[in-house]
């Protein structure tokens, strides 16, 4: 059943394959008297639950962790703004004119790279924070949309930075599923 796989692969970016897999068989038993949106339900609020776990264990340490990746955010930011002004004035040079910045070629210019950080961000929280990577990419999309308030509130650039705050989440999966699973979450707990 697809909807067994989907349930067991969300809970298990906040927990262990082996215990999303029993937590989603006791829900499917459950599902019987509940129903499917019944299930569906319990296996978000049981994500959400396991998540907001992962940020209370450590809080200080998965804060940390954001504003790394948001200091992260910000020098990838800077870097791609200098490029960027680069080409935008050497175009307008050849041209004779200025480029039109509206283009679909600049909007790709300006947003790919942007996306492209995100994702790579969410990959560095996931290595910085095994086995808590969303409770970390939580965090950073909270701090990111603070420090972004003001541009989100306005008409330009509010999609794609609530583009990149979703794709970071992507790249800590991303990177979840790239690494064999060697620790379990109690091991990781522990202090070295």
């Amino acid at each position: 059943m697809r909807s067994i796989h989907l349930a067991e692969w969300i809970l298990s970016l906040v927990t262990t394959r082996d215990r999303a897999a029993s937590t989603v068989g006791d829900l499917a038993e459950a599902a019987s008297i509940h129903g499917v949106a019944g299930f569906w339900s319990r296996v978000l609020r049981t994500t959400a639950s396991l998540l907001w776990r992962n940020v209370a264990e450590n809080p200080v340490r998965i804060t940390g962790l954001a504003l790394l990746g948001i200091a992260l955010y910000i020098g990838i930011d800077m870097f791609f703004a200098g490029l960027s002004g680069v080409a935008f004035f050497v175009a307008a040079y050849r041209s004779g004119n200025h480029q039109d910045l509206n283009s679909i070629g600049w909007k790709i210019w300006f947003t790919a790279p942007v996306l492209i950080s995100s994702l790579l961000i969410g990959r560095i929280l996931a290595r910085w924070a095994p086995g808590r990577e969303l409770a970390a990419c939580l965090i950073y999309a909270i701090l990111v949309s603070i420090y972004n308030l003001v541009p989100m509130l306005g008409d330009n650039g509010g999609f794609s930075n609530l583009l990149c705050i979703l794709i970071v989440p992507a790249g800590a999966a991303w990177e979840r599923y790239r690494r064999p699973v060697s620790k379990s979450l109690s091991q990781l707990a522990r202090p070295d």
